[in-house]
């Protein structure tokens, strides 16, 4: 799976490389962000080491794709308002309980649902479903995705150089490389959660 995400990558970067305009190059990454997350982190990361965009624009482009489909989850739950059996099923007392935890919680839900693998969606949807105000969400999410983007690409950027000394990997390929085994470690460590779950319950 780790052969496939590199290979991907490299892809990825001969691509971006050969655009000239950086910011062409920014679009195309925040667009990633919104189908491939850790994809747009490690080439961000990669085209930055390589000088091919500045590490402030990188930041900036991966970090807003990243905010932009945070805000557009909040959009979705606000639509499935308009589906007559999820709006009979939750809006009323249920919805008026949700919005008010989740206004009180704001800060913390945001942040840990930035953080915990499979809890965006729920979390953020929910938001918006229950009509959580916008301007407080907005400014929450800016701060979750600005500590997670700059934390993965600073420990991106510090084991990547370890392992470009170390290794003799190429600088590009190994700054990106923590961030494709956390991807490709994500969801092998969900589904033996969810064996053991399944094993323990019969």
């Amino acid at each position: 799976m780790l052969s496939g995400w590199h290979a991907l990558l490299v892809w990825f970067q001969s691509v971006l490389s050969g655009m000239a305009s950086p910011g062409v190059i920014a679009a195309v990454l925040a667009l990633t962000t919104l189908l491939l997350e850790d994809l747009a982190i490690a080439a961000g990361v990669a085209l930055a080491t390589q000088g091919v965009i500045s590490w402030g624009l990188s930041l900036a482009a991966v970090g807003g794709g990243i905010a932009l489909g945070d805000i557009g989850l909040y959009g979705l739950g606000m639509a499935a308002t308009r589906v007559p059996w999820l709006h009979r099923r939750y809006v009323g007392e249920r919805s008026s309980w949700a919005r008010e935890q989740l206004v009180r919680r704001l800060p913390s839900a945001v942040l840990l649902a930035r953080v915990i693998p499979g809890l965006r969606l729920a979390t953020y949807t929910a938001c918006g479903f229950v009509r959580v105000p916008l301007p407080p969400f907005c400014a929450w999410v800016a701060v979750a995705v600005a500590l997670w983007t700059l934390g993965l690409y600073a420990l991106s950027a510090a084991i990547g150089q370890a392992l470009a000394d170390r290794l003799g990997l190429p600088p590009a390929v190994a700054v990106a490389l923590p961030i494709l085994v956390l991807a490709a470690a994500v969801p092998l460590v969900r589904r033996a959660r969810q064996r053991s779950l399944r094993s323990a319950s019969t």
